[in-house]
């Protein structure tokens, strides 16, 4: 089985490119960004140690239980552009997610040929050693703009965002393919360019599975 990392920073579409090819080519998406959401709900694995470091940041929880929920927006604005306070969040949630992803990499043995690791910190998180493979998914900084705008980003927040996350060179030095996805990239280019990826892995299996489906 092989272990693949999607990384890059945020807007590049990390999310679209990995769904496409779970989807494409039948295999297991861990989204490490969806798994931490999770583990910081009450009762999460993260919740305790988020809600103690970062008690300003506690709202009154939706499902009306005694625990408060962590209100992700004000603890978002409060540690980027912070390098110590986003050291210590993820200090408290990467080794709950990093268990997580191992467990469910383990688990699939058997039933999937390949996963893929959504992360946006691939090498920050610890997960190189443990991929076959890390792919980065790369967009022009102006499309990367325009997405996250439509996401309720505003340009201050986008500019904090992208201070802390590496440039697309320095991502570079950690992958091993990268995969385009700029504006003028639709899913068939992109479905195009994983499967050029996955031929220079050797990836015979699971291109011949995706070439019956297409006869």
């Amino acid at each position: 089985m092989a272990v693949i990392g999607i990384t890059g920073g945020a807007g590049s579409g990390k999310s679209f490119v990995a769904a496409l090819a779970a989807e494409n080519f039948d295999m297991l998406h861990i989204d490490t960004d969806r798994l931490a959401r999770t583990q910081m709900m009450p009762g999460g694995a993260s919740y305790a140690g988020v809600a103690e470091a970062f008690p300003d940041c506690l709202c009154e929880c939706k499902d009306n239980t005694d625990l408060p929920e962590i209100d992700r927006a004000a603890l978002a604005k409060k540690v980027f552009g912070n390098k110590e306070l986003l050291g210590k969040l993820n200090g408290l949630t990467h080794p709950h997610v990093r268990e997580t992803v191992e467990s469910l990499i383990e688990g699939s043995k058997g039933l999937f040929t390949h996963v893929l690791i959504e992360t946006a910190i691939l090498a920050d998180a610890g997960y190189c050693p443990i991929c076959d493979a890390v792919w980065l998914v790369t967009a022009p900084e102006e499309d990367r703009k325009k997405r996250l705008t439509e996401r309720g980003y505003d340009e201050a927040r986008i500019e904090s965002v992208f201070g802390s996350q590496p440039s697309d060179e320095e991502y570079r030095k950690t992958s091993t393919h990268e995969v385009r996805n700029g504006s003028d990239a639709d899913e068939e280019s992109i479905i195009a360019q994983i499967k050029e990826i996955l031929k220079s892995m050797g990836a015979d299996e699971i291109l011949s599975d995706d070439d019956d489906e297409d006869e």
